[in-house]
C-alpha cells in the first residue's frame, strides 16, 4: 500500500537493477525519476523483509538505509534543496527509513524516496518503484543494515554466486503489494583500482 576526490562509478549493475537503464544518452536511455512515497507492507511479507534487514520482529524497530549515488542524484533533481545548485551529478547523501511494528498486524513502512520505473527508458515499468544500496565491496566487513542483509542472503537458499541476479526473492503483502529483494554483481572503479562487489535493490509493485 502506498500513501501519497575520485568519483566512484558502480558499473554493470545500474543497468541490471533498473532494467538496463542508464542516464540519458544518445540512444535515448533514461534513468528513472525520483518520487516521494510511503510504502506499507503488512503480514508475513513485512516480517520476512524486516528479518532480512536484521530488525527486531518481536516488537517495534527501525533502520536507516543509505541510498546509491544514482538514486541520491535523482532525489536531488526532484528536491533541488541545496543553497547552491549542483550540476556535477554528485548530490547530497540520502537515506530511507524503514520501520517495523509487530502488533496488531506485522507492518513494515518504507519511506520516503523511490525511483519511479514508469519514467525509465527504454524499458518503462509502470507501477514499479525501486531504490538501491550503495556499492558494497565483496571483502567488506561492516555492521550497517545493507551489508548485514547481504551476508544473510548469501546463506539463503536461492543464492547463486554466478547468477544474474545472484539472489532475488519476492513477498506479497496482505493487500497484494509485491516487494522484491535482489542482489546484483557490481564493480567500483576509482582512478587507481577496480573492486568487485554488490548492489542490493528493493522493488515494490502495488497490485
Amino acid at each position: 500500500m502506498m500513501t501519497g576526490p575520485p568519483r566512484i562509478v558502480a558499473a554493470v549493475v545500474a543497468a541490471a537493477v533498473f532494467c538496463n537503464l542508464l542516464p540519458m544518452t544518445a540512444s535515448a536511455a533514461r534513468y528513472p525519476n525520483a518520487v516521494q512515497k510511503t510504502v506499507v507492507i503488512t503480514g508475513e511479507a513485512a516480517t520476512a523483509v524486516a528479518a532480512l534487514l536484521g530488525m527486531t520482529t518481536a516488537g517495534s524497530s527501525s533502520v536507516s538505509l543509505p541510498l546509491d549515488k544514482g538514486v541520491a542524484w535523482a532525489v536531488y533533481l526532484l528536491k533541488q534543496d541545496t543553497k547552491t545548485p549542483i550540476y556535477n551529478g554528485d548530490g547530497p547523501p540520502r537515506w530511507n527509513r524503514v520501520t517495523f511494528s509487530a502488533s496488531p498486524l506485522p507492518t513494515l513502512t518504507l519511506a520516503p524516496y523511490w525511483l519511479d520505473l514508469a519514467t525509465a527508458l527504454p524499458n518503462s515499468r509502470p507501477g514499479y518503484y525501486s531504490f538501491s544500496s550503495p556499492f558494497i565491496a565483496e571483502d567488506v566487513r561492516a555492521s550497517d543494515p545493507w551489508t548485514q542483509m547481504l551476508e544473510r542472503l548469501k546463506n539463503e537458499p536461492g543464492w547463486v554466486s554466478k547468477g544474474w541476479p545472484q539472489f532475488q526473492r519476492c513477498y506479497t503483502s496482505t493487500d497484494k503489494t509485491e516487494i522484491c529483494i535482489a542482489v546484483y554483481a557490481s564493480k567500483e572503479y576509482t582512478s587507481s583500482a577496480e573492486r568487485e562487489g554488490y548492489l542490493e535493490s528493493v522493488t515494490i509493485h502495488p497490485r
